[in-house]
């Protein structure tokens, strides 16, 4: 029984296969001879799909599909008729669509001529009724409701009336009021973002340009960073401090701008003249003040220890063939091993750095965040010399201590020599000046 049951799905595959074109088109034919051309119609394109070149089908899709093309041209007219130009365009689109079906089985049918120029009639008023709908909306201020209504007038004509500058002024007015908003609440950062939408979507809308300009200006912060000059590490703390830089100027956050202790007061006062243009209200430089900080790095701990190169005399084996002669006096040959010495490196270099920063305000000189990072770089060599055929060496056994022949291939192609100080000096300088970098931005942000 459960055999049958699992043929069941491939004979009724295989059924489906074997329906060919011509029946289909006869079964069209009975279903057409019965009133159902809708059914017919689809059948019949079934059949062209299998076969392009049967006429029966071609005939019979134009004889049914005008009777479908009919019935849509029928609810079009209806509809029309009703003063429902909603209804009526879309069952007119219906048509359009039947049209184009049958166009890719190269089948056309025509919409006759006084139905197309009644649906430019129906579609200009269906388009009229909408866009008094939108203004409704908009007057009222339901501007998710209007963006819906221009969005489908500008589907079917973007040239129709002012619908292309309505549609914007829809979707934008939300997001100006918002914006305008948060900037009075001074939330500048997220009245940015969405001034920037704005932006984004047509260039300028009332003041949004002006007004980002503002927010920008107001809560943009400027960084300085510094390192203790005269102590022991002094050059590896300036190292950092530059990759430091480095990373928030990767960041390109507009808010958050890195400029030398030398250049901030004229920073300062270009900054208030800025927003002495941007806004008629009386501005305070002493808010701008407040809003800078300096990053102080220093260095507290350096080491560099170095592991000698230990060399190890190790027993191994070496595959080679063995010629013999069997029982019929036939050459053969058989894998032996004898055993062999290779010799084994071992060598490192430690790095140990420990690098403090505090985020200090310079208007209050408020530490407002500070850490230590401590990390160990690396670097190790092991490898394998052989003065014999590498290809064949192996281990003397597995469990010497390697799980196969492929450790061997590797220890022979194994680097031979330890990264320079200056290397594992970088490698360091990168991991905690991005460190410093994402928690200086996360905390400011």
């Amino acid at each position: 029984m459960r055999r049958i049951l699992l043929l069941f799905p491939i004979i009724a595959f295989i059924a489906f296969g074997c329906v060919t074109s011509r029946s289909l088109s006869k079964k069209a034919v009975v279903l057409e001879e019965a009133g159902e051309y809708t059914a017919a119609a689809d059948l019949f394109y079934q059949s062209i799909q299998r076969n392009p070149r049967n006429t029966d089908a071609i005939i019979g899709i134009k004889r049914a599909g005008n009777k479908v093309m009919k019935d849509y041209l029928r609810k079009f007219s209806q509809y029309a008729i009703q003063e429902d130009y909603e209804k009526s365009t879309y069952a007119y689109l219906d048509a359009m669509l039947y049209q184009n079906k049958l166009e890719k089985v190269n089948v056309k049918i025509e919409i006759p001529p006084v139905s197309q120029n009644k649906y430019q009639e129906v579609l200009n008023q269906f388009l009229t009724q909408k866009y008094d709908r939108g203004l409704g909306f908009i007057n009222i201020e339901k501007f998710d409701e209007a963006e819906k209504c221009f969005n489908e007038i500008y589907k079917f004509d973007k040239t129709f009336k002012d619908v292309a500058e309505l549609r914007n002024i829809a979707y934008l007015e939300p997001f100006y009021r918002k914006a305008e908003m948060l900037k009075n609440d001074k939330q500048y950062r997220d009245a940015y973002d969405a001034y920037t939408k704005i932006l984004q979507r047509v260039g300028n809308y009332k003041s949004t340009q002006k007004n980002r300009d503002y927010v920008l200006a107001k809560g943009r912060m400027y960084i300085t960073l510094s390192s203790i000059d005269g102590k022991r590490y002094s050059n590896y703390s300036n190292a950092i401090k530059q990759q430091v830089v480095n990373s928030i100027v990767k960041f390109n956050d507009p808010f958050i701008k890195v400029v030398d202790r030398e250049d901030l007061d004229n920073v300062l006062k270009e900054q208030e003249l800025s927003l002495s243009g941007l806004s008629s209200n009386e501005l305070e430089i002493g808010e701008i003040a407040s809003a800078q900080y300096n990053v102080v790095i220093d260095v507290i701990n350096y080491s560099i220890s170095r592991e000698p190169l230990k060399k190890e005399r190790v027993q191994g084996r070496e595959s080679y063939s063995e010629k013999y002669y069997d029982s019929e006096g036939k050459a053969k040959y058989r894998t032996k091993y004898k055993k062999v010495y290779y010799y084994e490196y071992r060598e490192s270099r430690n790095l140990i750095m420990a690098v403090s920063y505090k985020v200090v305000s310079l208007s209050t000189s408020e530490i407002v965040t500070t850490d230590i990072i401590r990390k160990s770089v690396n670097s190790n060599t092991h490898y394998i010399t052989y003065s014999g055929n590498k290809k064949q060496l192996y281990p003397l056994s597995n469990s010497y201590g390697y799980s196969s022949r492929s450790e061997i291939k590797r220890l022979l192609k194994a680097p031979r020599s330890l990264k320079p100080v200056g290397e594992l000096l970088e490698e360091f300088n990168n991991y905690s000046g991005n460190r410093i970098a994402n928690s200086v931005i996360s905390k400011l942000r």
